[in-house]
């Protein structure tokens, strides 16, 4: 594990002998992965069943390193909701497969939805499902790489690689799998 990685993970233990929240705990994971991944904001998109069709509604939203969970965290009247046929993070969850979009201009799976409600411009997006087991139980997007024009191969492995197997990674599935229930 790389020395940012290692750091993360034990601020983040010691948050979770602090604080008693797990959404608190995730929206401190969301703002160190945005510090590690150098992107603008992350947000968290948990996966739901909702009168037999499934969807991804926003838990915390537009998280940065300086932000307040009362800021991110997204009430259920204020949810951002995608079906899995519409935008980058429905694609993700739908192939369970992490996606880089360096130009979000150029992917027909870009959705300016959340942009045209919050008066953000999205350039780039790096998101990865988050998995219990076989099954989706949200995606995390990182979006607009604050170093350069877009995430790069280092911040996949980051993302993907580097954190699924490492007790970072498996940290985060139970703690999603806790807020969820």
């Amino acid at each position: 594990m790389q020395t940012p990685q290692c750091t993360t993970l034990f601020a983040l233990v010691q948050d979770m002998q602090e604080n008693v929240s797990m959404e608190r705990v995730v929206f401190t994971l969301l703002q160190r992965l945005c510090t590690i991944l150098q992107a603008d904001r992350c947000s968290l998109f948990m996966y739901r069943q909702r009168n037999g069709m499934a969807e991804l509604a926003t838990r915390l939203f537009s998280v940065q390193p300086g932000s307040t969970l009362e800021d991110c965290l997204v009430p259920p009247d204020a949810e951002i909701v995608f079906p899995l046929d519409i935008g980058v993070v429905g694609h993700v969850a739908q192939t369970k497969k992490m996606v880089n979009v360096p130009d979000v201009t150029q992917d027909p799976h870009f959705s300016p939805f959340a942009d045209e409600l919050t008066d953000y411009v999205t350039r780039s997006i790096l998101a990865t499902p988050i998995m219990n087991g076989k099954e989706v139980v949200a995606v995390i997007m990182a979006v607009n790489k604050l170093s350069g024009p877009c995430f790069t191969s280092e911040d996949e492995d980051v993302s993907v690689q580097g954190l699924r197997p490492h007790p970072y990674m498996l940290l985060l599935h139970g703690l999603l799998a806790a807020v969820l229930r």
